[in-house]
């Protein structure tokens, strides 16, 4: 299985990177998305990458924010059949601190016959599962593979331990990788740190010690201070994640 980063908050100069996280996750049988970023240009990176983004059968959208749904706009434009699937409470309004963080709502007017709206575990693709946890507008693409569960979730609101433990249970398999976004900034936005450091070096402990979870690549929303912190205290497990970055497992 192969998992490209079409987009993410930083990456190389021939790519655009803004605040979002799109993967095209690509194995021999399917080829999936995970959401589309904030402005669709996870779209031209595609192009500049090679990506043809009509092969996509089927796309996931992790939670109902702008920053993962309003490209959508763009996947549409450039595939007129892969459904999409979602919690059913991703397109009601969403607030941060009184400011508008939902998808933008004519999208769900124009689009919204090429939602699926699934609260229970999903099968997408073979081997693909879209996994709902504790948020009610938030999933998880869960892939199977020879070395065990692939987890990936954008933002991980409800806690990537807490998600991770609940997959493994779910499954009764080891998870072998985790893909995504930790929400572990602060306030202030990516520069910012949201948990004390203590807290963060024990999401990576707990990651890699008790849960045993060999590979993690992670950014977005957990943050630079964060991002730091983990890769320093776990520099054998956990990874940068980058646009442009092609993952194997």
């Amino acid at each position: 299985m192969r998992v490209r980063v079409l987009m993410e908050n930083s990456g190389p100069d021939h790519l655009v990177s803004e605040h979002g996280l799109s993967l095209l996750v690509e194995r021999e049988e399917s080829c999936c998305l995970l959401d589309a970023g904030t402005t669709g240009r996870f779209a031209d990176n595609a192009r500049t990458l090679g990506v043809d983004l009509d092969r996509v059968d089927a796309a996931a959208l992790s939670h109902g924010h702008y920053d993962h749904a309003n490209g959508f706009w763009a996947f549409f434009r450039e595939n007129d059949h892969a459904p999409v699937v979602a919690r059913s409470a991703a397109p009601r309004p969403h607030y941060s601190r009184g400011r508008y963080i939902g998808a933008d709502p004519a999208l769900w007017e124009e689009y919204g016959h090429r939602f699926r709206f699934r609260d229970t575990p999903t099968e997408i693709a073979p081997g693909l599962w879209a996994v709902p946890d504790d948020l009610d507008h938030e999933l998880s693409l869960v892939a199977e593979t020879d070395g065990g569960l692939v987890v990936m979730n954008s933002c991980c609101h409800a806690g990537v331990c807490a998600i991770v433990s609940q997959v493994k249970k779910r499954f009764d398999a080891p998870v072998r990788a985790v893909v995504g976004g930790f929400h572990l900034m602060g306030p202030g936005g990516t520069a910012t740190l949201g948990k004390s450091p203590k807290e963060v070096e024990e999401v990576g402990r707990t990651l890699v010690e008790e849960l045993g979870v060999a590979q993690v690549y992670t950014g977005h929303c957990t943050g630079t201070p964060a991002l730091e912190l983990l890769t320093r205290t776990r520099p054998l497990h956990i990874r940068p994640l980058h646009t442009g970055d092609v993952l194997e497992f």
